[in-house]
C-alpha cells in the first residue's frame, strides 16, 4: 500500500545456555532504533534471529505485515529471502575483490545496467566513487565502513542491521558516516537496527533505544528519558549497592 509504514516486530524466545535466555518483545520504527547495552546481553544473537543468521526457540519475526519467522505457523525464512541488510562488526567484506564488486555482489543477478546503476548511487551517496577499482586492503577503517554499508544497501533492504560497526573508528569519523546514512534513511524510510554500548552514540544517532540486559528488555523509549533513568540508576546503584542488585544477572553468556 502506497504510504504505508514499515514496521519491523519482534516477539522472540531463545535458550542460549543452560543459564542465558533471550527474550525480546518490540516493534522498529523507519529511523535508527539504538540496541543499548552491556557485552554479554544479547544484542548480537538480536540481529541475528532478525537476519535469519540464528533461529529463536520460539515466537514470531514480521516486516511491513510480513512473516520472516513464526514458529507456531512453522514459517522460518531463508536469509537471502528475508531482504534484511546487515552491517557485521568485522565488516566481512571479500579482500580479494575491489569495491564496487564488493557493493554489487550481493546483487548479481539483476540486469547489468541497474546492477551499476545501484552501485554508481550508493558510491556517491557515500562518497568512495573515486575508490571503485581499489582493494578493500587498500583503503582507510573509515572508507572501508564506507563500503560495507553500500553493500548492505544495495540490494534495497527492508530493514537494516548494524552490530557495533563504529568501534573503532574516531569520533569525527563516525559522525560523517552515520551522516550520509540517516540521510539515506529518512529517503528510504526503513527501519534501522543500531546495537552500540556506547552511551555517546544513542545521544548522536537514535530516535529511540531499547536497552538489554542478561538477554532481557529492561527498557525502551526517546534516548534524553531513557538515558536519564540509566544514569539515576546508577547513581542509586554506586550509593546503595546492596539494595540495587540486578535480578537477571544469572550468569551464562550472550552476545
Amino acid at each position: 500500500m502506497a504510504g504505508a509504514v514499515t514496521v519491523l516486530s519482534l516477539r522472540i524466545h531463545k535458550q542460549i545456555s543452560a543459564r542465558f535466555r533471550l527474550e525480546a518483545a518490540f516493534d522498529v520504527q523507519p529511523g535508527v532504533t539504538a540496541i543499548f547495552g552491556p557485552s554479554g546481553a544479547g544484542k548480537t544473537t538480536l540481529l541475528d534471529c532478525v537476519a535469519g543468521l540464528s533461529t529463536p526457540d520460539s515466537g514470531s519475526i514480521s516486516i511491513g505485515g510480513e512473516w520472516l519467522f513464526d514458529s507456531k505457523k512453522n514459517i522460518d525464512l531463508a536469509p537471502q529471502q528475508r531482504c534484511i541488510g546487515y552491517v557485521f562488526q568485522s565488516l566481512a567484506l571479500f579482500p580479494h575483490m575491489n569495491v564496487r564488486k564488493n557493493i554489487e555482489f550481493g546483487i548479481q543477478h539483476l540486469p547489468v545496467g541497474e546492477l551499476h546503476l545501484r552501485a554508481d548511487s550508493l558510491m556517491h551517496t557515500f562518497q568512495i566513487e573515486h575508490l571503485e577499482s581499489a582493494r578493500t586492503e587498500q583503503i582507510s577503517g573509515g572508507e572501508r565502513q564506507r563500503v560495507a554499508i553500500a553493500r548492505a544497501l544495495a540490494i534495497q533492504p527492508r530493514a537494516l542491521v548494524l552490530d557495533e560497526p563504529f568501534t573503532a573508528l574516531d569520533h569525527a569519523t563516525k559522525s560523517l558516516i552515520m551522516a550520509d546514512l540517516r540521510s539515506w534513511v529518512a529517503k528510504n524510510g526503513i527501519p534501522v537496527l543500531f546495537v552500540t554500548h556506547a552511551v555517546e552514540e544513542v545521544i548522536a544517532w537514535a530516535a529511540h533505544v531499547v536497552c538489554m540486559e542478561a538477554g532481557r528488555v529492561t527498557q525502551s523509549g526517546p534516548p534524553h528519558e531513557i538515558l536519564a533513568e540509566q544514569r539515576e540508576r546508577l547513581i542509586a546503584q554506586l550509593t546503595y549497592p546492596g539494595l540495587y542488585k540486578n535480578e537477571f544477572n544469572q550468569g551464562g553468556s550472550g552476545k
